[in-house]
């Protein structure tokens, strides 16, 4: 196994924002990782939805998103950074773009590329797959 490959399909906040700490530390520990948004994750990388901060939350991502005293940036930020210090590669799922009537400009610019799952089951053929 080298490195991990994420399928991200959950809109909750705090599980977005748990892939992007789990990515990046991997990425800054010279980890390679590879990440699907699909389905329902995409949804939180709308610029749209990021811009109005209106997620769907949990409690601890409602916390998330009223802690003044906590200094986390955020997923997408987190995401940036990390594809600045480490082999990160994100990419959005095709179908749904598709389903939804959106392109990449739709979205943060976190996004290395669009791929169909069998685009990215072929960069993820040597790396642990995890769900979210």
């Amino acid at each position: 196994m080298t490195g991990y490959a994420i399928v991200l399909a959950s809109r909750e906040l705090s599980r977005v924002q748990a892939v992007s700490t789990i990515a990046s530390v991997a990425a800054a520990s010279d980890i390679p990782v590879r990440i699907f948004a699909t389905m329902d994750g995409l949804l939180p990388f709308e610029r749209e939805t990021v811009e109005s901060g209106d997620f769907d939350v949990g409690p601890v991502g409602a916390r998330m998103l009223e802690a003044e005293d906590v200094d986390m940036p955020m997923f997408h930020e987190q995401f940036a950074q990390a594809k600045g210090i480490g082999d990160i590669e994100l990419y959005a799922c095709e179908m749904a773009m598709d389903l939804l009537g959106h392109d990449l400009d739709d979205y943060v610019d976190v996004f290395d590329d669009t791929l169909g799952v069998s685009g990215f089951l072929n960069r993820a053929q040597d790396k642990q797959v995890v769900f979210v």
